[in-house]
C-alpha cells in the first residue's frame, strides 16, 4: 500500500475538509484579490475553526491580525491556503513542511499549464510535498468547499451572490476545471440541487479526482458525484472507484471534455491533461456503470434525478399532460431515450371515467386538458392511479402557464411525490420559473422542456441483467502464441500477417478458417488435397499493404485449373511489383454470413481495449463499434444491442440471426488473448469474423497484429 492508498485508508479527505485551523498566505484588504475573496467567504459562510492570515507587508488585513509568515502563527495549522506567486510558494511550502503542516491548497499558476518552466517549478513543489508527506490540493485550483461547515476556501466570485443561502446534501462535485466545478456548484445550490462539497483539482500533483471520487464514495453522506474531466491521471483508481460505487448502490456522473482533437489540445493546454480517445470514454463508461453527462446541463439534470430517485427505475411512463402537443413530445423524447408508454389496466381506465370528461379519452399520453390543474383533487387521484398500475414505472406531469396558481400546484405535486411508491417527474412548460425551483429543492425533478427531461431520466434506468462472456473450457496454448511474436520480431516485423495472426487466434481456441502457403501452381495443386473448394487465393508480401486494391485477390475458385492459374496469375502480379517475398495464401471460401470486427487497441489512458462491430466492407462506412475493458465483463449482449445498425444482426434480409450467447466465447478467448499478450502488442484487428447459422462458433478469416 503507497502513501497515497494508506492516506485513503486514514480517511484524508475528512481531515482536509473538516480543518480545525487555517492559515491564509496572501491574505489581502483588496476583495478583488484571491487573497481578499476567499478570507470574506470564510467569514461570511459561517466558518468556525481559527482563521491565521499571513501578509509580510500588513499587520492588519480586514481588520484581524496578520502574521509575516507561517513560522510566527501560535499554533501549527491544519492546511495553509496560498495565494501568492507561483515562485514565491515554494518557501511557503518549505515552511509547511518544517513546521509539518499535513496539508496545503495551492490556489495560485503558473505551474505545468503555462509550459515547460512552469513544468519544472511544479516539479519542485512536487517533491518538495512528496517528501514532507503534505497532501496538497492543486496547483492552479480555485479550491473547495464544504457546504455543512461553512469551509468555503475558495476564492471564486460565484459565491459573492446577496441571499445565497448553501444548502448541504447528498451530491457531491469534483473538478479539473476551477471555473466549472464552481459555477457547477452556484448553478446546483441555486436550483436545488443539494451539493454538500466542492473539490476542484488543478493540476493534481498530490491529489488527483479519482482518489478524491473514490474517497467521497467512503462517505455515508454522499451517494452522487457529479465530475467534470478533462483527462484521467490514474484510470486505474477511477475503475476501482467505479466498481466500488456500483456495490454501494452509489452514482459517479462524469462529464468529459476534450471530446474533439481541437477540445484534447485545449485540455493539455488548460490542465495539462492527456485527453484519451473519446469513443473508448464512452464504452469504458459503459460498462463501469458510470454516466456520462453530455454537456453542462446535463450534468446538473442527472444529478437532479438521481438524488430524488437513488434507486434504478423500469422505463414505462405514464403521462399526464394539460397538452396534447406536449404529451406526445414526450412520447418522441421518452422513445428515442429507450422508453415507452406504460398500458393503462382496467383499474386504470375504471378510476378515470368519472374524472374525466366525456370528450376526452382515457389512454396514454393522457390529454387532460386543463381541469385537474384546476381541480387538484382529481389530480391527485389520478397520480394515485397510475402508481397503482402494476404496467407503470414511472409518471410524468405537464403542465404550464397557471403563472399565479403555480405555487398552488407545485405544493400538490410535492406532497403526492412523497405519497407516491413510483418516481414522478414533471415537466413545466411556459414560465413556471418559481415553481421550478421549488419541486426542484424539494427533490422532484422538474424540467423545461421533454428532450432534457427524457435525457435526465435515462441514467437511471434499471440495467439490464449483465451478461459476462465465458471462454469455456478452452485452455489456451500460450507458448504457440508467443512464439509466432517472437518468431516475428527476430524476422524484424513489426507487424504480424493474416497467417501468423490466425495461428495466434487458433492458439486461443478461436475458429479460423483453414488454408495452406503455396509458392508456385504445382504447390497449389498439392494444397488441395487438404483444403475444400471453393477456395479464395490472396497475394502475401511484407510490402503489401492493400491486396485487393492492387489486384491480390481472386474468389470463388470451384475447380484444380482455376485454383493454378490463379496462383500463376498472383505470382506473375507480383514480379511486376517487384515483391521478391511474395507467396499465396488459399483459403477456403467460408460461407456467407454477417461480418463483424473484433479488435483490440492500446488506449493512452485505459490500456488494452476490446471493439466489437460491424465488420468486413462496412467497417469503415457505418463506423459503428462499441468499445469494452480487455480485463473488464464483455457483455456482449450489451455491446450488440449498442450497435447502430440492428438491421444486420436481426436476421432479415436472409442474413442469420447473430445470438450474443454464441459470439460471447470466442469474445472472452479474444479478450484473455489481448490480456496475456498484453506487453507485446499494440492492437489486433480479426476483420471480418463471419457470424453462421445456428450454434457454429463464429469463424475469423483475416487478422493483423501489431507489436510492440
Amino acid at each position: 500500500m503507497d502513501e497515497v492508498e494508506a492516506g485513503m485508508a486514514a480517511g484524508w479527505l475528512e481531515q482536509l475538509y473538516e480543518p480545525r485551523s487555517v492559515a491564509v498566505v496572501g491574505a489581502s484588504d483588496d476583495i478583488r484579490l484571491p487573497g481578499g475573496r476567499l478570507l470574506q467567504f470564510l467569514l461570511d459562510y459561517g466558518y468556525a475553526g481559527n482563521v491565521y492570515l499571513v501578509n509580510p507587508n500588513r499587520a492588519e488585513v480586514q481588520g484581524r491580525r496578520a502574521y509575516k509568515s507561517l513560522l510566527d502563527l501560535p499554533e501549527r495549522v491544519d492546511i495553509a491556503i496560498v495565494l501568492v506567486s507561483a515562485a514565491a510558494s515554494i518557501d511557503v511550502l518549505e515552511q509547511c513542511a518544517a513546521l509539518k503542516i499535513p496539508a496545503a491548497m495551492f490556489g495560485n499558476s503558473g505551474f505545468a499549464e503555462i509550459g515547460a518552466e512552469g513544468a519544472q517549478l511544479q516539479e519542485r513543489v512536487s517533491r518538495i510535498a512528496r517528501d514532507a508527506g503534505i497532501r496538497l490540493v492543486g496547483p492552479n485550483t480555485n479550491g473547495i468547499i464544504n457546504t455543512r461547515n461553512g469551509f468555503t476556501a475558495t476564492f471564486s466570485p460565484v459565491l459573492d451572490q446577496k441571499g445565497l443561502v448553501l444548502r448541504d446534501g447528498p451530491v457531491a462535485i469534483v473538478s479539473q476545471s476551477g471555473a466549472v466545478g464552481a459555477a457547477m456548484y452556484y448553478d446546483g445550490q441555486r436550483s436545488g440541487l443539494p451539493v454538500g462539497r466542492l473539490y476542484n483539482s488543478g493540476n493534481e500533483i498530490g491529489v488527483t479526482l479519482e482518489m478524491v471520487v473514490d474517497a467521497l464514495l467512503d462517505s455515508p453522506q454522499f451517494n452522487t458525484v457529479l465530475c467534470y474531466v478533462e483527462g484521467l491521471r490514474r484510470p486505474s483508481l477511477f475503475i476501482q472507484a467505479a466498481h466500488k460505487a456500483r456495490r454501494l448502490g452509489k452514482r459517479i456522473v462524469l462529464l468529459k471534455s476534450g471530446a474533439t482533437a481541437s477540445g484534447a489540445k485545449a485540455a493539455a493546454a488548460h490542465t495539462a491533461s492527456l485527453s484519451g480517445e473519446d469513443r473508448v470514454y464512452d464504452g469504458v463508461l459503459q460498462e463501469l456503470g458510470v454516466a456520462r453527462a453530455r454537456g453542462y446541463t446535463h450534468l446538473l439534470d442527472i444529478g437532479r434525478v438521481l438524488v430524488a430517485y437513488p434507486h434504478p427505475f423500469g422505463r414505462r411512463a405514464s403521462i399526464l399532460s394539460m397538452s396534447g402537443g406536449v404529451g406526445i413530445m414526450l412520447t418522441d423524447a421518452l422513445e428515442k431515450a429507450g422508453m415507452g408508454l406504460a398500458a393503462f389496466d382496467e383499474a386504470v381506465l375504471a378510476g378515470l371515467e368519472p374524472l374525466l370528461p366525456a370528450f376526452l379519452g382515457a389512454q396514454n399520453p393522457l390529454d387532460v386538458s386543463g381541469g385537474p390543474f384546476h381541480h387538484l383533487d382529481r389530480l391527485r387521484a389520478m397520480l394515485q392511479l397510475f402508481d397503482r398500475n402494476p404496467h407503470s414505472d414511472i409518471t410524468i406531469v405537464a403542465v404550464g402557464s397557471f403563472e399565479r396558481r403555480q405555487m398552488e400546484i407545485a405544493e400538490v405535486l410535492a406532497d403526492e411525490a412523497r405519497r407516491l411508491e413510483k418516481p414522478l417527474f414533471v415537466v413545466w412548460f411556459g414560465g413556471g420559473d418559481q415553481a421550478t425551483r421549488h419541486l426542484n429543492a424539494l427533490n422532484v425533478p422538474c424540467f423545461p422542456d421533454a428532450e432534457r427531461l427524457s435525457q435526465a431520466i435515462v441514467p437511471g434506468l434499471q440495467a439490464g441483467t449483465r451478461q459476462p462472456g465465458r471462454s469455456g473450457d478452452v485452455v489456451p496454448d500460450v507458448a504457440a502464441a508467443r512464439a509466432v511474436l517472437s518468431c516475428a520480431r527476430e524476422a524484424g516485423r513489426k507487424v504480424i500477417d493474416e497467417v501468423g495472426g490466425k495461428q495466434v487466434l487458433r492458439a486461443y481456441g478461436i475458429d479460423v478458417v483453414r488454408e495452406q502457403v503455396v509458392d508456385s501452381p504445382a504447390a497449389a495443386r498439392a494444397a488441395l488435397d487438404v483444403l475444400r473448394l471453393p477456395v479464395v487465393a490472396k497475394l502475401r508480401s511484407d510490402a503489401l499493404v492493400h491486396k485487393a486494391r492492387a489486384g491480390g485477390v481472386r474468389l470463388g475458385l470451384a475447380t484444380s485449373e482455376s485454383v493454378c492459374a490463379a496462383v500463376d496469375d498472383l505470382l506473375a502480379l507480383a514480379r511486376r511489383l517487384q515483391l521478391p517475398d511474395a507467396d499465396v495464401v488459399l483459403q477456403e471460401q467460408v460461407p456467407a454470413g454477417v461480418e463483424l470486427l473484433l479488435g483490440a487497441k492500446r488506449d493512452a489512458t485505459f490500456g488494452m481495449v476490446i471493439t466489437l462491430g460491424i465488420g468486413g466492407v462496412l467497417t469503415e462506412a457505418w463506423d459503428d463499434v462499441q468499445v469494452r475493458l480487455a480485463d473488464g465483463d464483455l457483455d456482449v449482449h450489451d455491446m450488440l444491442e449498442r450497435l447502430v445498425h440492428q438491421s444486420l444482426l436481426d436476421g432479415t434480409g436472409g442474413r442469420p440471426k447473430v445470438d450474443p450467447a454464441v459470439i460471447a466465447p470466442t469474445v472472452a478467448r479474444f479478450a484473455r488473448l489481448v490480456r496475456d499478450l498484453a506487453d507485446d502488442i499494440d492492437a489486433i484487428d480479426v476483420n471480418p469474423i463471419i457470424v453462421h447459422d445456428g450454434a457454429r462458433a463464429p469463424t475469423a478469416v483475416d487478422t493483423v497484429l501489431f507489436l510492440r
